[in-house]
């Protein structure tokens, strides 16, 4: 079948309000996971927050596994948990008592400080040396749920423009709910928060090009948002090559082969334009793309004569750490979610998008190269991983949340599945009830155990003496979290309930609803 281009129908008022409601409450959501969550208990953020500092006080980026932790930071830390959020001293002060450099490596420069750049003059702004330090750990995890916020707005443009269902589109955004691990992530210091929203934005970008939009403004806002990615972090070089497999083989049938194979290179230039300079003196200085900051405290390992990798013990490692951190995993990695819970998600998505994904004529190719991201994605972990493994005999880097930038694009496929699996009607809306109240159900459940985590020994209990914990740990007023959480509440409630209503239009509930129209696929013109 020729590929067409998808024109999805026009957004009417009210699907345009629940959308609205949506990524609010996925705003609200994250909010409430970075005044919850105690200072530092997130993946790797302590060492995010110095990293900003040290470039808020123009400590400069030094080498690789040379920068040292700010001693004022360091402090902080140290104190967390013995001086209540009250009687914390200022960052200021912090450093008139501690000052210099502590002796632990900040393994941070080894990225590009772009994002740091960013989240220190969002430091200098708020005057963070004048306030308590838990003040500017917490405008930088507010920082991030800003940045990550717009994830459900995006997924709903991106399965809207494959499906053409509305309805469909609006559960896709909510299934994000399901993901309670993307809430703490994205509510932390992390330069993992940029790379998830422009890798949002490159899927939605390509989508646009898989479905006929092959103008030169989207490939080069398209180039843009890669370019900008590798400028954050180096876990955006799985999506150069799905990036450039999509505006090369996109519209193949209808695309000329000389427009596609301009644009690849335009799409291509910017990208290197704005985000290749690191990475080229990474290869200038160390050899090397990405330097190790951690090498000495992960030094080569030689296994014993006659021993060698046992892939059995490896791959099972893998499996877990990578299922478990990326559905639920709190804390520092402390508190993780039921191995029911994360096994039989993982084991249905990839079911579902295994057999159904690929099934629909008028998204087939779509599918499949949207399959190229997160499968590039495992392939590079898996192989770091092993490597890793093999030369220092621990399994490191299974972590799930590097899948989070290609989370449109699993969304996008699971949605392209459930559309092929399910008959029109009926089936279809017992699975969107089935997804609004799920979703919200998992993100509670996801809070659930994140606050037994920290502050009930992770017992199955909710205790006054946890809830004085919580409340002591909390660096707003109880009166404000309470809001923010019955706010929260609210939100889920309407998601569920706007979710669950939603309906799309009769003529798009055929069994062709997710079969694009023919029409002309929108030319490219030169800049």
């Amino acid at each position: 079948m020729p590929e067409t281009s998808s024109t999805p129908p026009p957004v009417r008022r009210r699907e345009a309000v629940s959308v609205a409601v949506v990524t609010a409450a996925f705003g609200l959501l994250l909010t409430l996971w970075a005044v919850m969550t105690p200072m530092f208990q997130a993946p790797d953020e302590f060492t995010h927050w110095d990293a900003s500092v040290r470039v808020a006080l123009d400590e400069g980026w030094p080498p690789p596994g040379e920068a040292l932790n700010i001693a004022a930071a360091q402090a902080a830390q140290v104190t967390n948990f013995t001086i209540p959020p009250a009687e914390r001293p200022t960052f200021g002060a912090l450093q008139e008592q501690a000052p210099g450099y502590h002796d632990f490596v900040n393994q941070m420069t080894q990225h590009p400080p772009t994002y740091y750049l960013l989240a220190g003059a969002v430091l200098d702004a708020v005057d963070f040396t004048q306030h308590r330090w838990d003040a500017g750990v917490l405008a930088l995890r507010l920082l991030d749920v800003v940045l990550v916020a717009p994830l459900p707005l995006l997924t709903w443009a991106t399965v809207r423009r494959l499906t053409r269902s509305p309805r469909t589109a609006l559960v896709a955004a909510t299934a994000l709910f399901a993901v309670p691990q993307l809430a703490q992530i994205g509510a932390s210091v992390t330069n993992d928060a940029p790379v998830i929203l422009l890798g949002g934005v490159v899927v939605w970008l390509t989508t646009r090009v898989l479905t006929g939009d092959r103008t030169w403004r989207t490939t080069l806002l398209l180039g843009a948002a890669l370019g900008l990615m590798l400028a954050v972090k180096g876990t955006a070089f799985p999506a150069v090559p799905f990036v450039a497999l999509a505006v090369l083989l996109g519209g193949a049938s209808t695309v000329p082969l000389r427009t596609r194979l301009l644009q690849t290179l335009g799409t291509g230039a910017v990208t290197a334009a704005l985000g290749a300079w690191w990475w080229i003196g990474n290869l200038v200085r160390y050899g090397t793309l990405q330097p190790n900051g951690l090498a000495d405290e992960r030094p080569p390992a030689p296994w014993p004569a006659g021993e060698g990798p046992n892939a059995g013990l490896f791959f099972n490692t893998f499996w877990d750490g990578v299922t478990s951190s990326f559905w639920g995993q709190f804390g520092r990695a402390q508190y993780p979610v039921s191995p029911v819970v994360s096994d039989v998600l993982t084991v249905g998505a990839l079911l579902l998008v295994g057999v159904f994904a690929y099934r629909a004529r008028g998204t087939r190719r779509a599918a499949l190269l949207l399959t190229v991201l997160p499968v590039v994605i495992a392939v590079v972990m898996l192989a770091n991983g092993w490597n890793t493994y093999d030369e220092t005999q621990g399994v490191y880097g299974t972590q799930g949340r590097y899948f989070y930038p290609s989370l449109v694009a699993l969304v996008a496929l699971s949605a392209i599945a459930a559309t092929a699996l399910l008959a029109p009607g009926a089936p279809r809306r017992r699975a969107a009830v089935a997804v609004a109240v799920g979703a919200p159900l998992l993100a509670l459940y996801g809070l659930s155990v994140a606050y037994r985590g920290f502050f009930e020994g992770f017992d199955l209990a909710v205790t006054e003496q946890g809830l004085r914990e919580l409340a002591g740990s909390l660096p707003v007023g109880r009166p404000e979290f309470v809001v923010l959480a019955l706010a929260t509440l609210a939100g889920l409630v309407a998601v569920a309930v706007l979710t669950a209503r939603v309906r799309d239009r009769p003529e798009l509930t055929t069994d062709d609803a997710a079969v694009p129209p023919a029409r002309p696929v929108e030319t490219s013109r030169q800049p």
